[in-house]
């Protein structure tokens, strides 16, 4: 069978490329787009009738490394390679083989294409072109593999591109059941990390135990490209959880709260499970054009609902009581954090933090700002005191920077330990170093009580809500916890949303105990755990809450 499917692939492109090489009347208005497309051409590529050419060919022998380039253009603008072009890739094939086969850091370059919207277009580029197995030679066992399975309608090396393709047609569904799916998609921090672990899932087909093999395929691949440990870890754990989500769909009543915890467990952190969800959305919908049925696609959402509520709840009920040996420095320092701290930093940022603390000992404060991809990560431990995070939002956008994460946790003795991730969109820390160590000053200050980091943007205007795109939309939740009300608020981000919202709470003599804040193009998700003289809000006050929050909104 899989020599017929060889045979049946090549007639099928064959038959693709003379259809695409006919030239046909058009219209003069179609003729007008075409000519506007044109002008992306650029000095490797020329863009002409929708189609993409190389114009120097010979490059590809020289320099392999124009095939990512190739790649990146295609999954930019979503134009496809003219016949010509694939036919010259095809011959290409040993060369970029070779290419890739030494390890070399390729995954900063893989990183970009598959964070791209048209990123299936540039790996189905590669499989028309016959280049998928010369970039991942760990693909090459289920390349034309038949999948016995009698719901599976394809090969198994066809599937693994149509999960790809299903997940990056969700950016642009109509269906409002598969919006919600595509509103995660686009929440996600690394969209190339997906996109990966979906190219991988399948891998292991055709031997004994699936899992492990794809997952040993994805790691060779991985230390090939030299891709980042944090990234390693979060494919392996989407290939290794692949099947929760879908096993939890089928065998399981998604209602029942033994389900949310068993899910929650296996999951950890929200972000993994907006992960693992839109892959098990992919991996479902590729199987064949009926497999994803009304019924499927309510159970796979309710099956996320109940365990993002879970792992909501737990940020405030599940703390560490007991810290596991492998940790090392002061463990103590970590009891009384959220559970999900453990689940969300790897060994060397909890090493990192241990660090951080000793060094906070003396004085009270240590605070350290990190250049991360694109952006930078503060951190910051203290003793804990009232209107802090507050008051260090605040201190940060009064520098101008855009607070796109963060996360706060206090431990069982009153120590805090913040971290916000901010872009700086003027570039004023890069262009200017000393600001930089003014802004840990600043910072250290705040912490010690010796500035109102508050004060800093109380001249700043409020928002206009005639000019919200939408509106903001606020939550409370008293069952998250039996000590806090869980407070969750998603709004249209803007500098300084985060310090407004925070200085409601203080304005109104409320604890925050634990904040998580993620933002995504121009949606902010706020997520806050609050207590009111050591109690949960009372209706009253959360009524009153709600009107203040929705105001600075």
């Amino acid at each position: 069978m899989r020599e017929y499917y060889r045979h049946a692939a090549a007639i099928f492109n064959a038959a693709r490329r003379a259809v695409a090489a006919l030239e046909k009347t058009e219209s003069k208005l179609a003729g007008n787009f075409r000519d506007w497309r044109a002008r992306l051409s650029n000095s490797e590529f020329t863009v002409s009738r929708e189609r993409i050419f190389l114009r120097t060919p010979a490059q590809l022998e020289s320099e392999p490394a124009v095939v990512f380039r190739l790649l990146e253009f295609i999954a930019r603008h979503g134009i496809t390679p003219a016949p010509e072009t694939e036919r010259r890739l095809e011959a290409a094939e040993s060369d970029f083989a070779a290419y890739c086969a030494q390890p070399r850091p390729l995954w900063a370059t893989l990183e970009s294409i598959l964070s791209l919207p048209r990123a299936a277009l540039a790996i189905r580029t590669l499989q028309y072109s016959g280049l998928l197995a010369a970039l991942f030679p760990e693909l090459a066992p289920i390349v034309d593999l038949v999948d016995h399975a009698s719901e599976h309608r394809y090969t198994a090396g066809e599937r693994t591109l149509m999960t790809v393709e299903r997940a990056t047609e969700l950016a642009s569904s109509s269906d409002p059941t598969r919006q919600r799916f595509a509103q995660l998609l686009s929440e996600l921090e690394n969209r190339a990390v997906l996109m990966f672990a979906l190219l991988f899932h399948c891998a292991g087909q055709g031997g004994g135990d699936p899992v492990p093999a794809a997952l040993a395929r994805a790691r060779t691949a991985m230390e090939r490209m030299r891709v980042p440990a944090e990234e390693q870890r979060e494919v392996n754990f989407l290939i290794e959880h692949q099947l929760d989500l879908a096993e939890a769909m089928s065998g399981r009543d998604v209602d029942d709260p033994a389900t949310a915890r068993h899910l929650a467990e296996r999951v950890g952190t929200i972000e993994r499970l907006k992960l693992l969800t839109v892959l098990t959305y992919a991996g479902l919908a590729a199987i064949n054009s009926d497999a994803m049925t009304p019924w499927r696609i309510e159970r796979l959402w309710r099956a996320y609902e109940v365990t993002q509520h879970e792992l909501m709840r737990e940020l405030e009920t599940d703390r560490i009581q007991d810290v596991p040996d492998h940790v090392p420095g002061r463990p103590a320092f970590l009891k009384g954090f959220p559970v999900r701290y453990l689940r969300a930093h790897s060994s060397v940022e909890i090493e990192e933090h241990m660090r951080l603390y000793e060094e906070s000992r003396p004085t009270g404060v240590a605070v350290q700002l990190d250049r991360i991809e694109g952006a930078y990560r503060l951190t910051v431990i203290a003793r804990d005191m009232p209107a802090l995070f507050a008051s260090f939002a605040g201190a940060i956008s009064s520098f101008g920077l855009d607070i796109l994460k963060a996360e706060a946790f206090s431990n069982a003795r009153g120590t805090i330990l913040d971290t916000f991730v901010f872009a700086d969109p003027q570039r004023t820390l890069e262009l200017n170093p000393p600001e930089s160590e003014r802004l840990l000053d600043l910072i250290r200050r705040v912490a010690l009580g010796k500035t109102d980091g508050q004060r800093l943007l109380r001249s700043r205007a409020q928002p206009d809500p005639k000019k919200r795109a939408a509106a903001p939309q606020v939550h409370f939740d008293s069952d998250a916890c039996d000590t806090a009300t869980l407070v969750e608020i998603v709004a249209e981000d803007r500098p300084g949303l985060l310090y407004n919202l925070a200085t409601v709470f203080s304005s109104t003599a409320c604890n925050i105990d634990v904040v998580l804040i993620d933002t995504k193009g121009r949606r902010a998700i706020d997520v806050f755990y609050v207590a009111h003289d050591g109690h949960k809000l009372s209706p009253e006050l959360q009524a009153t809450l709600k009107e203040k929050l929705l105001a600075v909104c």
